[in-house]
């Protein structure tokens, strides 16, 4: 009942009248648009596209040279395919002409964001209030076909970032609350605490579950060897990494229910997932233009993989057009049979991130540096490889030599999780090499050191 109550009073309430975003509106209108049949979403799309791209050219001075550079002329597209004609854009690129970049009538009004970078490229970059709440929206419908609709009890295997205690504290139960989820620190993960986390974890009776894959896999195996089980879960969803064929037989079995792969990043938050017919992740194409391209920037056929460029459809306070987010995808050869007209990823290929284990018996899953990085945003490029059991080096690539205090501040907030008898090394490189398959591994296990030769 309180999730019925949550989804259609008590969340567009919020959302409508005391945060004054549209996510309530966003929310019908996706739900509506994913029953478009493909030519409709094309349409739909290309629309969308034409807007955005006038814009730039009205607004985004660097677009506007850059573009121009590139032999690009003003005009509306006939095709999404015509996007080809555009340059794409780095996040190097977007980093050098910052400024610029930001539109003109949009400057001192966007929100601010940086990521670590899952692909080793730490990346501040900005959006607008509007782009939050419609990608709020989208990655609500996504969730939803795993099970974990707007006010569904559901258990988080995640980085909380929750304040601990004092007013914050509370203002952060209490919205969570709402709702109706409740946070497992993810990267806290030990062979001492992993037992209680999942009697805290049965006792909280979840619907639904979302998590990190490794985390969620070490839960569902620890389940599995001691006969415990969970009832009740309509879907088990997962992100931030590659889901592989054994660890979803393993949270499938525990959980008894099905899983549910995603691929977001903190750029454009969701960007697809799959549904209750497993036959791929649905791109959200009215949301946003998902590209998977040659070295050249064309675009690869379907069934090959690509570098991934995205371009938010929504964005108007920075544009990111045809953006290199640094993964690589591939598209599915044919469509799904749920009927939803949304188009299919085959696979992500080009995220790794291993798991680290300590001497003391904890599970710190790759996600975990990822977030750890984000405290410094003027990092270039960074790589963790766990070069012994009790120590973890840090590759990094700086624009000026890091001090003492910097040092000890990422030594610290390694070992607040890893635990202090975890040593930490901070090395730094001029470049960080690729592997022979031209991927940058971002965290390095000992089981898999062999990936550096």
């Amino acid at each position: 009942m309180y999730e019925s109550l949550f989804r259609n009073a008590l969340f567009p309430a919020y959302e409508t009248l005391v945060k004054r975003r549209g996510t309530a509106s966003h929310v019908a209108e996706y739900e509506h648009n994913q029953w478009l049949g493909p030519r409709e979403l094309q349409a739909l799309q290309l629309r969308k596209l034409n807007e955005l791209l006038a814009h730039c050219w009205a607004q985004v001075p660097f677009l506007q040279r850059h573009w121009r550079e590139h032999g690009v002329a003003p005009g509306a597209l006939g095709s999404i395919g015509e996007l080809e004609r555009y340059p794409v854009l780095t996040k190097a690129l977007i980093s050098a002409h910052y400024d610029e970049m930001i539109a003109t009538d949009w400057r001192g009004r966007t929100l601010t964001k940086v990521t670590g970078g899952s692909t080793g490229d730490p990346f501040r970059f900005e959006y607008t209030m509007d782009v939050y709440a419609r990608r709020t929206a989208v990655m609500w419908r996504g969730y939803g076909w795993g099970g974990a609709k707007l006010g569904t009890r559901t258990g988080y295997l995640w980085g909380t970032g929750l304040r601990k205690g004092g007013w914050g504290g509370f203002k952060d139960r209490m919205y969570h609350g709402a709702f109706n989820r409740r946070f497992f620190d993810a990267f806290s993960l030990t062979e001492s605490n992993i037992d209680p986390i999942i009697d805290e974890l049965v006792a909280y009776r979840p619907n639904a579950i979302v998590g990190y894959v490794t985390p969620v896999a070490l839960v569902a195996r620890r389940m599995i060897r001691t006969g415990r089980t969970l009832t009740g879960v309509r879907g088990v969803l997962t992100g931030a990494e590659a889901l592989y064929d054994p660890e979803r037989h393993d949270i499938e079995q525990a959980f008894g229910c099905p899983v549910f792969n995603t691929y977001g990043s903190r750029e454009v938050m969701l960007m697809a997932s799959e549904c209750e017919k497993h036959q791929g992740l649905h791109v959200n194409a009215d949301h946003l233009v998902l590209e998977t391209l040659d070295e050249s920037g064309c675009g690869v056929a379907a069934g090959i993989s690509g570098e991934v460029a995205i371009t938010d459809l929504h964005n108007f306070g920075m544009p990111m057009v045809r953006y290199l987010n640094g993964d690589r995808a591939t598209y599915a050869t044919s469509g799904c049979s749920c009927g939803r007209g949304l188009p299919l990823l085959a696979s992500v290929d080009g995220r790794v991130l291993d798991l680290i284990e300590t001497p003391d018996g904890r599970h710190v899953p790759g996600e975990f540096f990822v977030y750890a990085m984000l405290d410094w945003p003027d990092v270039r490029q960074w790589q963790v490889v766990q070069t012994a059991r009790d120590c973890v080096q840090f590759r990094l690539v700086v624009p000026a030599p890091w001090s003492q205090e910097r040092r000890d501040k990422l030594t610290a907030k390694v070992q607040a999780t890893a635990g202090t008898g975890m040593r930490v090394e901070i090395v730094e490189v001029e470049t960080i090499p690729t592997t022979p398959s031209g991927k940058r591994r971002l965290t390095i296990s000992l089981a898999n050191a062999s990936l550096l030769n």
